[in-house]
């Protein structure tokens, strides 16, 4: 098992506490600690799955070139395979940052020599200035049912790192059309949204089961991950 480890304090809110009402100063010490939201988390993902960070260019370049060496290992045979997945790569990275994306894993497990695709994108959504406090797992379910139509299973459940909304339905993103993806066979999406504790921000873990016939089995998998799901300082 591979240990993922991510800092949210640029997405999830500063992790300082502001000034109170009465005291007039900010809190410091295990006072300002005890109220400040986390500031990283880890979860644990199968050793087969490929990690790209996202919050670096730089790092995000260098992953992607480590994916094509992976991929497509000779270079001078596999030129043309090795660009067009480099530049496939670079664009569905890119757009995933630029959609406040933290990080992406894809599955390099194959069996038998068939790839056996799945993904995870984990997303920040950003504190909301105008949100006294942090809306609760019950009403941003309903707001995804009447969001989707009843085309989705949403139910709030409880996972070691606290209550989430689990939300299961059938989609073909942007990004699987621009993988190739037939319109025909939708992408199984199950997708969790954690409230950062102590703050009006929520975490996102989109995981995605290309393969409808796999989807009841990597759902189970995908569970699995995000029972793995903890907060840390």
């Amino acid at each position: 098992m591979a240990l993922a480890d991510e800092h949210v304090r640029d997405e999830a809110g500063d992790g300082r506490t502001e000034a109170g009402a009465e005291g007039g100063r900010a809190e410091s010490g295990k006072e300002a600690e005890s109220v400040a939201p986390p500031t990283r988390y880890h979860m644990i993902t199968p050793t087969d799955w490929f990690r790209i960070p996202l919050r670096s260019e730089e790092k995000r370049a260098r992953a992607v070139a480590v994916l094509v060496d992976l991929a497509y290992p000779n270079r001078d045979e596999m030129a043309t395979k090795r660009r067009e997945l480099r530049e496939l790569m670079t664009n569905v990275t890119d757009s995933a940052a630029e959609r406040d994306a933290i990080e992406i894993y894809l599955s390099t497990h194959a069996a038998l020599g068939v790839p056996i695709p799945a993904s995870l994108m984990v997303t920040a959504e950003p504190e909301d200035p105008s949100m006294p406090q942090q809306l609760p797992t019950a009403m941003l379910a309903d707001g995804i049912r009447d969001k989707y139509r009843g085309d989705a299973d949403v139910s709030v459940v409880q996972l070691p790192s606290g209550e989430a909304v689990r939300s299961r339905r059938l989609e073909l993103s942007d990004d699987s059309k621009e993988l190739g993806q037939s319109e025909e066979r939708p992408n199984t999406l199950l997708e969790f949204y954690l409230p950062v504790p102590r703050s009006t921000a929520w975490l996102v873990l989109t995981f995605s089961a290309p393969l409808r016939e796999l989807a009841d089995a990597q759902v189970q998998m995908f569970d699995a991950i995000a029972g793995s799901f903890r907060w840390s300082k």
